[in-house]
Order: structure tokens, then C-alpha cells, then sequence
């Protein structure tokens, strides 16, 4: 910084920012401006609440902070129409000299509008083909144990489904930074061909290894390049209205669930299972290929320099967030198991075959209406608040189970259970996202919790199946294991809640 005359004209040889702005900035390289009226303001008792976590300088180090007193300096500058004001510049005194750093406001998330609804639709096609269909996978489950697989026990069939999550869910760690770092098209592009792909193999496997490899591994690495542009490019868009966004998109793979399980019941009668997996296929094709054009970020990708070691540190370690990513390793590790042996549980109570496969079908259609019910009272009444009343009453109902033998009874437990797991799956995300300042973060933090999760996953439903072969065929043992995980979850939870406001009554 200079003075020539009466006008004062700054270098900014290095700029920061707590937002998504300073990119564009940087991306200028060094510059002189002359044409602003700048003011110095001296300032030793400045509060820091502007910058990003891990900065290494100290209040002592700040010389003083400089005022633009023209709000377009940004006109036309790349990137532009995302920066509302320019709110100050920091004069820093560091070894190399006086440094300039900025720190500026970008608008806020829209909440709506043409480009953010049709995010939402994109998410609604590609959760419908992707989570629709994997959770229906007690369909196949049942199918495999009665027909091209039944020499091999239920615990070990169950591991295709569960590779699939495990894949879903620890892929994020790689598949969110990514998305943060480049954007969602070719993530989407390269999802949608490896996730056809992986059907159309599935449809020529016999042998327990081939479902494995293309039902397993090559479905759920498609599947999760797919999930994660999808649920963190909705956190661009919206911010208050969140909880419903994201509430929407979740709930069509509940949708998924009631579909896809009539479908390919009734078609592994008339047409036989490869023609089948092959037409579910064609199908996903068509729902994903509108969905890579509809799905996009708001804001461009970042850059390293965005997201510094030091603030990443300090977002993982937070207290709230590692709570949370507790809380959602148990809920996940027992909710997911119900969904794998429900059909299993409701012939060994008598159903027939045809009532049993539907259950699952009435399983997703009480979590379509949870998923949305919970993302509206979720931005009402508090995230955090509702997501402990879902995993509370899920684990409750779910110990219920052991009273439950008729059929009816357990049609009533698929709609209650379906309505309160729903929500747990589309909030953890919108709880990630509001204990996350920085939206550059969302896409490596929900990676994180995910990745995390992924290790229930992938054991809660051969350790269910276990528990039900060592009791020969009784679901005693599992109800308790998965009830009691999932409660301890809720538990988790309501703690992670408390850290954040002990008032009960408080919206969070």
C-alpha cells in the first residue's frame, strides 16, 4: 500500500476470505487499484469472527483495516455477481512484510428459484434409480436364497448388499473433495455409465463371486459417484429451506422403494431375472441422463488454497461434528439391517411370498412421508431436534418387533418404522450442513461422516444375519442388536444437541 498525492492506492499481494469469494480474487493475481478512496482506521481490538479458523497471525500482528468506500470495485469482475459488498481489508504485518488480506460477503443461498428447483429434480431421477434400488435389495435377497443362490447362506448373500453400502457410504472421502475441487458433471457422467454398466453385469452373473463383483463393488462405486454431487450441490442452493430440499430428493428413493420392488417381483415371474435386471437398467439410464445436466453446484470449484490444513483440522475435531458422526455410525450400523431381513421375517410369520416382497414396499412408502414430513418440521422446529425424535422412535419400534407375529402387525411396524428411519436419512445431511460454516467444507465433512458410517454398514447386516442363523431362524437376538445401536445413536444425538444449546425448548 501508497500514498501518491492525496490518493491512496493498494498492492494486494495476498488475499483470504472466510466465503467462496476470494477465489476470483486470487485468480487475478497482484494488482494496483488508483481508482478508490481508501481510509486507514487503526484497530488493535478488531474481532477476528470474519476470518477462517487456522490463520497464522496474531491481534497483535494487525496494523489496521482499510474501508472501500466504492461497493463496485468488483463490477464486472469474474465471478461477480456473487459478491454482495466488499466488507473490509486487513493491513497484516507478517515476516514477509505487510500483507493485505480480504474479507468479503457473497450472497447467500437463494432458497428457491428455477436453477435450485432443478437441482432438486435432478436429485429426485438420480435417487430414484440409485437409493430406490438399493433398498429394495431384500428383493433380491429373498430371490437369491429361493433361486440362483440357494446353496449359500443368508449372511453371506447379504454381503452384496452390503458392499453396496459400505461403497456408498466410504466413498465419500474421495468422491466429496472431489466434488468440491471440480464440480458434479463428470462425476455424474462417469456415475450413471459405471452404474449401467454394473446392472447389465449383474443380469449375466450366476455364481456368488460375479454378484459380488458387478452387484457389490461396481453398482456401489457407481451409486456413490452419483450420491454425493447430488446432496452436496443441493446445500449450495439452499440454506433455510434445507431441510425440505433435501427432504424431497431423499424421499424419491422411498418412492424407488415402492416401485422397484412391484416391478421386479412381477417380472422375475413373467421374463425371468436377467431380462429383468436388464430392463431395471434401461430405466436408470433414463432417469440419470437428465440428471447430469440438471445437477450442478452454485458455487464454482475450489481451489487448495480455499480450504486451508489448519481449518480443516479444526472442522473435524469440533466437538458437534464428531458427535454427530457417532451418533450416525450407530443409527446407521442397526437401521439399515430391518430393510435386508424384513421380507425374510414376515414369511417366517406365516406371509406368503407375495406379502412378504411387498413389505418392503410398504416399508419406503411410510419413509417417503417421513423423509418429507421430517425436512419440513426439521426447518421449523430444528434439525437436531428432529433427527433425535426419529432415531428415539425408530429404536423403539424397532424393540417393538418382538410382540409383532401377525401380519397385519407387521405391515403396521414396516409403515412406522419406514416413516421414522426416512428422516434419519435425509437430515443427517442438513445436520452436517448447519454446523458447517464454510459451504467449501460440506462436500469433505459429509464425505468424512459418511466414510465413517461406512464401517456399520458393512458389518451390521452379516452380523444380522448371523444372529438369526446361530438362533435357528429366530429374529430375537437381531431385533436387539439393531434396536439397541440404533437407540444408543438417538442418545448420541440428543448430546451432540446439548452441546449446542442445553434449553430443550430451543430451536436447533
Amino acid at each position: 500500500m501508497f500514498n501518491q498525492g492525496n490518493r491512496t492506492y493498494a498492492v494486494v499481494v495476498q488475499m483470504h476470505d472466510v466465503a467462496a469469494a476470494d477465489r476470483y480474487v486470487t485468480s487475478w493475481g497482484p494488482r494496483v487499484y488508483g481508482d478508490f478512496t481508501l481510509e486507514l482506521r487503526g484497530s488493535t481490538n478488531l474481532s477476528l469472527r470474519y476470518l477462517r479458523p487456522g490463520f497464522a497471525f496474531h491481534q497483535r500482528n494487525i496494523v489496521g483495516m482499510l474501508f472501500f468506500w466504492h461497493k463496485s470495485f468488483f463490477k464486472g469482475a469474474p465471478g461477480s455477481s456473487l459478491i454482495t459488498s466488499l466488507t473490509f481489508l486487513l493491513l497484516i504485518s507478517t515476516a514477509n512484510g505487510l500483507q493485505l488480506y480480504l474479507s468479503m460477503e457473497t450472497a447467500k443461498a437463494p432458497d428457491g428459484g428455477l436453477q435450485a428447483w432443478l437441482v432438486v429434480l435432478g436429485g429426485f431421477l438420480t435417487y430414484f434409480a440409485t437409493f430406490g434400488l438399493l433398498n429394495s435389495f431384500g428383493i433380491f435377497q429373498l430371490y437369491y436364497q429361493e433361486n440362483l443362490l440357494r446353496n449359500t447362506s443368508a449372511s453371506t448373500i447379504s454381503w452384496i448388499g452390503s458392499i453396496q453400502l459400505f461403497l456408498l457410504f466410504i466413498g465419500g472421502i474421495v468422491v466429496g473433495p472431489i466434488f468440491d475441487s471440480y464440480g458434479s458433471r463428470s462425476l455424474m457422467i462417469w456415475g450413471t455409465l459405471i452404474y449401467v454398466l454394473a446392472i447389465m453385469f449383474t443380469s449375466l452373473s450366476t455364481e456368488l463371486y460375479q454378484f459380488i463383483l458387478a452387484q457389490g463393488f461396481m453398482f456401489g462405486i457407481g451409486a456413490t459417484m452419483l450420491f454425493y454431487p447430488t446432496i452436496s450441490a443441493i446445500s449450495h442452493w439452499f440454506d433455510q429451506r434445507r431441510g425440505i430440499a433435501l427432504g424431497i430428493v431423499v424421499a424419491s428413493s422411498s418412492i424407488g422403494g415402492i416401485c422397484w420392488p412391484f416391478m421386479l417381483e412381477r417380472l422375475f415371474v413373467q421374463v425371468g431375472f436377467a431380462w429383468t435386471v436388464r430392463t431395471a437398467g434401461f430405466m436408470c439410464l433414463a432417469l440419470l441422463a437428465p440428471s447430469c445436466l440438471l445437477i450442478k453446484p452454485r458455487l464454482p470449484p475450489r481451489k487448495s488454497a480455499d480450504v486451508t490444513i489448519g481449518e480443516m483440522k479444526n472442522s473435524v475435531a469440533d466437538t458437534q461434528y464428531a458427535l454427530l458422526t457417532a451418533a450416525m455410525f450407530f443409527i446407521f450400523w442397526g437401521m439399515f439391517i430391518p430393510f435386508y431381513y424384513l421380507p425374510s421375517y414376515g414369511l417366517a410369520h406365516g406371509m406368503s411370498l407375495y406379502m412378504a416382497n411387498n413389505l418392503l414396499a410398504t416399508l419406503n412408502a411410510g419413509s417417503f412421508a417421513g423423509r418429507i414430513i421430517s425436512g419440513i418440521l426439521a426447518d421449523k422446529l430444528g434439525r437436531f431436534n428432529i433427527t433425535f425424535v426419529c432415531a428415539l422412535c425408530a429404536g423403539i419400534i424397532l424393540m417393538c418387533l418382538h410382540a409383532v407375529e401377525t401380519a397385519e402387525g407387521i405391515i403396521a411396524f414396516s409403515v412406522l418404522y419406514g416413516f421414522f428411519s426416512g428422516g434419519l436419512i435425509s437430515l443427517q445431511s442438513a445436520c452436517v450442513a448447519q454446523i458447517t460454516p464454510n459451504i467449501n467444507m460440506i462436500g469433505v465433512k459429509i464425505g468424512l461422516l459418511m466414510a465413517i458410517c461406512s464401517l456399520g454398514v458393512l458389518t451390521g447386516n452379516p452380523i444380522g444375519g448371523a444372529l438369526i442363523s446361530g438362533a435357528s431362524g429366530k429374529f430375537g437376538a437381531f431385533i436387539d442388536f439393531s434396536g439397541i445401536i440404533l437407540l444408543f445413536g438417538a442418545i448420541l444425538v440428543l448430546i451432540a444437541r446439548l452441546t449446542m444449546d442445553r434449553r430443550l425448548c430451543k430451536v436447533i
